[in-house]
């Protein structure tokens, strides 16, 4: 339904054709200003009327409205998470002590060794991933001296975006309906889980009765070590695997296991313009290469494998001012399309100018 054309001036001509021929119409007759008037309502009503039409659909839907419809079968954005630290300090400190850093504020929430800590970023949102100076204390901690950020454990989220949650909201419709222990469930309680991102689940097989569940983290890079166990507690705790103690169903048994990193070596003939050096542009190449290795990464879940292209790397070099051209490319030694293993996603390499 569409009512681009209902439009004050388009609407005044449709009513002046509906009454008799031998009437005047003309600007300024008592019918002209009745039907001006009607007209501009009937359009502010079109107008509402298109709002309507779209809000109904989720591909058109704005967020309000998305959120409301996927809300009726359970499906919600991702709200902002918070990033957690280990901390190493010269003194014990107290579970719940707070400190400071730059902007940002953090609480400690759970011993791990005689002097490191978790510590949780009370703001929400990526910016919590940023490494942050020196822990300063808000209240008086008796022999401090010092506080580190040792170790990002469980990376923070950003709030979901609207076409991102758009996209999932789509594709979970159109999915098998999420029960009884299926890939679908399993992908919905993953995502839900703080610091992942993407993930896959792969069904037991003859030679092995287990479910494997692959993942990254939620800036699509290989989980650390704390992060795998943390999932691991959540999903099927390793001490009661297959007893439906956590959230995989029971007589499930589920590994779950770190997406690896493959380290790709870009070597390419480039062309440099006049008045700068491969020094100058080496910085802006590998923020380019990390751009679209990012979006592979993304882009892992839905892919069998990742390939990584010759001619996108090309067009990411290609992109940086300062470079005319860019010709014989390799990667990890051969000028050809680099396919990934299932579970692998790219990660930048040494990138070598060649003359």
């Amino acid at each position: 339904m569409a009512f681009e054309d209902k439009t004050q001036n388009n609407i005044m001509i449709d009513l002046k054709a509906a009454i008799e021929p031998d009437t005047s119409t003309e600007e300024g007759t008592l019918i002209d200003h009745s039907f001006r008037g009607a007209a501009a309502e009937f359009e502010k009503a079109y107008i509402e009327l298109e709002l309507i039409d779209q809000n109904g659909y989720a591909e058109t839907a704005d967020r309000e409205h998305l959120i409301l419809r996927a809300k009726e079968k359970g499906i919600t954005p991702y709200a902002a998470t918070n990033a957690v630290w280990k901390a190493e300090f010269n003194t014990e400190i107290a579970i719940n002590a707070r400190f400071s850093a730059g902007e940002l504020t953090y609480i400690c929430t759970e011993k791990i060794t005689q002097l490191t800590y978790r510590l949780m970023c009370e703001q929400t949102g990526t910016g919590g991933n940023v490494k942050q100076d020196d822990l300063t204390p808000i209240e008086y901690i008796d022999g401090y001296e010092s506080g580190e950020l040792k170790e990002l454990l469980t990376p923070a989220r950003g709030e979901e975006k609207t076409e991102d949650f758009r996209a999932r909201y789509l594709s979970i419709v159109a999915a098998a309906q999420a029960f009884g222990g299926n890939r679908a469930q399993y992908k919905a309680i993953m995502h839900k889980i703080e610091g992942v991102g993407a993930c896959k689940i792969y069904r037991v097989t003859a030679q092995e009765k287990r479910i494997k569940i692959y993942f990254l983290d939620s800036t699509y890079k290989t989980p650390n070590n704390t992060l795998i166990s943390d999932v691991q507690k959540i999903i099927d705790p390793i001490e009661r695997q297959g007893e439906g103690a956590g959230e995989a169903a029971i007589y499930h048994v589920v590994d779950v296991l770190a997406c690896t990193s493959e380290s790709v070596k870009i070597e390419a003939k480039i062309t440099i313009d006049t008045g700068y050096t491969w020094a100058d542009l080496l910085a802006s190449v590998q923020e380019k290469i990390d751009g679209y290795f990012l979006e592979l990464a993304k882009n892992w879940e839905n892919e069998q494998n990742i390939t990584v292209r010759i001619l996108k790397v090309n067009a990411a070099i290609a992109s940086v001012e300062g470079i005319i051209d860019v010709q014989n490319t390799a990667l990890n030694g051969r000028e050809e399309n680099l396919l990934l293993d299932p579970n692998a996603i790219p990660v930048r390499g040494v990138i070598l100018c060649k003359q």
